[in-house]
């Protein structure tokens, strides 16, 4: 894996970044915005870099005590790494490399000293939602809805949704979510604790920056000091989890039913999965 250098600063203002996102950096608050709207918003290997590299400057950044991550658009918050088209494109090493990048970023996102909202303007699908599950909060879109699709696919989520997901909603939930591959819309969202309020859609963005700023206003110390103290209370059993859900991931992707999944999208029919 490719070392990630940190940006040496984040420069206040509106900056476009090459790989397809947008920092608006004001006081003590940093948007960040997915703006790959022509593909949904695919959270690609160059996102990830990116947002890494992120990460790595807002670790020690004064300057900065909220951050939210949201995307363009009014369909799509993120559709993930992948989709069964995508994943017939590539090899399985580069899909279990893909996999990897994403888990040590979302791992970075959730570590961040900030606290770190999670926008949901649309639909968020298979590593979308993992994005935002990395974030400590969740505002929706009143047409938002969450999916993972992996156990379609034969499958399941590989970038912390078994690791963080029991947390929010509770086991039954996450198995539930998890196994069925349903869609989930935002009343159902916001009744379990996903999500912590459902925002208008017409109005999304404006609202969602009032909230950020509103935060924001907060003393620096005091959002910091209070995530740090949540999340040591939280970490026991993380690391476990994570460890064990990177060697079942890796596990999967050489699994005949991985395989089978990959030859009925290029042939258009359900799978016929052997658990094997």
């Amino acid at each position: 894996m490719n070392r990630i250098e940190p940006f040496q600063e984040i420069p206040f203002g509106t900056t476009d970044l090459a790989a397809g996102l947008r920092l608006i950096k004001r006081h003590q608050t940093l948007e960040i915005i997915l703006t790959r709207a022509q593909d949904h918003n695919r959270i690609t290997g160059e996102v990830l870099d990116t947002l890494m590299q992120l990460c790595q400057t807002l670790r020690d950044d004064d300057t900065t005590s909220v951050v939210m991550i949201t995307a363009e658009g009014s369909e799509f918050f993120s559709t993930g790494l992948l989709n069964p088209a995508l994943r017939a494109q590539l090899s399985k090493q580069q899909v279990l490399d893909l996999v990897w990048k994403a888990n040590r970023t979302f791992d970075a996102i959730e570590a961040l000293p900030q606290m770190v909202i999670a926008a949901l303007n649309g639909k968020a699908v298979a590593g979308g939602v993992e994005l935002a599950l990395a974030c400590d909060v969740r505002y929706v879109s009143s047409e938002s809805s969450v999916r993972m699709p992996e156990a379609g696919w034969g499958g399941f989520p590989g970038a912390g949704a078994p690791v963080r997901l029991p947390e929010l909603v509770g086991k039954a939930y996450a198995m539930e979510l998890i196994c069925s591959a349903r869609e989930m819309p935002a009343e159902e969202m916001l009744r379990i604790g996903l999500a912590q309020r459902i925002l208008s859609h017409d109005n999304f963005q404006q609202e969602a920056q009032n909230i950020l700023e509103s935060i924001g206003e907060a003393g620096p110390l005091a959002i910091k000091g209070a995530k740090k103290v949540i999340s040591t209370r939280l970490e026991p059993g993380f690391n476990a989890a994570r460890m064990l859900s990177d060697a079942l991931r890796q596990a999967l992707e050489w699994s005949e039913d991985v395989d089978e999944a990959i030859a009925a999208g290029k042939e258009q029919r359900k799978p016929i999965f052997k658990g094997r």
